[in-house]
């Protein structure tokens, strides 16, 4: 099956998580244009077939895209990179499942479900420098839902699940390279944890978390995305890279504590 394939090629990206590697809305766009780049004619074909079934395609993916068919695929796989953050925000279509109160929104056709699904783009695994008491990840997360979908990829269980799926996958797989996704720092003064440095504020009005997400620049137009992803991939030449959700966990978490926590409590 061509599917598989593309967890290799998103798998690419991890030879760019090296500190200055980080992801906003314009991160993610470049982690697509990195991992669309390295698909093959037969998997590209198949991802773009994906992708033009999945329920947003028209009104988001596909929006305001070129019309030249080749362009417009891309375009569509760029946009689905980012769509995980889009529905996070605030699409009343969907509902915080995290809240008590949470009320689900109407189903509606292609979607599994209607969760905006926010405990999945990270994992808090417990850094404690002053030996303050920690608290284990919760789930779902990053790792899990990194897991469960290469599981539906390898053996799909519909194909409807699947086109929901891909999305997910070029994002989380970008998420889980921003190593503030990958960690909460836990002090004596902080024993609730820093939620991946959102409550460390380097300046006012911004966190250590926003620093690092914005590391890629703001530019979200695709001759900066372009051009961000190719300066990267000749800079970051492919090697053998670990195919295990768990290592790259493994490798931000040990970058936020070599890398990115590198100043005082």
């Amino acid at each position: 099956m061509v599917l598989p394939r593309l967890f290799a090629a998103c798998a690419t990206v991890c030879c760019l998580a090296a500190p200055a590697a980080a992801w906003n809305g314009t991160g993610h766009r470049i982690v697509g244009a990195i991992a669309y780049q390295k698909l093959t004619p037969k998997v590209r074909t198949r991802v773009d077939d994906l992708i033009r079934k999945h329920p947003d395609y028209a009104a988001v993916f596909a929006k305001d895209a070129p019309a030249d068919p080749a362009a417009r695929a891309r375009a569509a796989f760029l946009a689905a990179a980012n769509w995980p953050d889009m529905i996070r925000a605030g699409d009343p279509r969907f509902y915080d499942e995290t809240r008590s109160d949470a009320l689900p929104t109407p189903p509606l056709p292609g979607f599994p479900d209607m969760a905006r699904h926010a405990r999945w783009h990270f994992i808090d695994i417990p850094f404690a420098p002053d030996g303050a008491a920690g608290k284990p990840p919760l789930k779902p997360n990053a790792l899990t839902e990194l897991q469960r979908i290469l599981r539906e990829i390898a053996s799909p269980p519909s194909e409807q699940q699947i086109v929901y799926d891909l999305p997910w996958l070029e994002h989380l797989v970008g998420d889980v390279h921003q190593p503030l996704h990958c960690t909460s720092r836990f002090l004596h003064s902080q024993p609730k944890g820093d939620a991946g440095g959102n409550f460390v504020f380097v300046i006012p009005g911004r966190t250590l978390h926003s620093v690092w997400d914005d590391a890629p620049g703001t530019d979200s137009g695709d001759e900066y995305v372009t051009q961000y992803a190719a300066k990267a991939t000749a800079a970051h030449p492919a090697r053998h890279i670990a195919k295990n959700p768990r290592k790259w966990v493994e490798e931000s978490f040990k970058l936020d504590q070599t890398d990115v926590y590198t100043f005082g409590p």
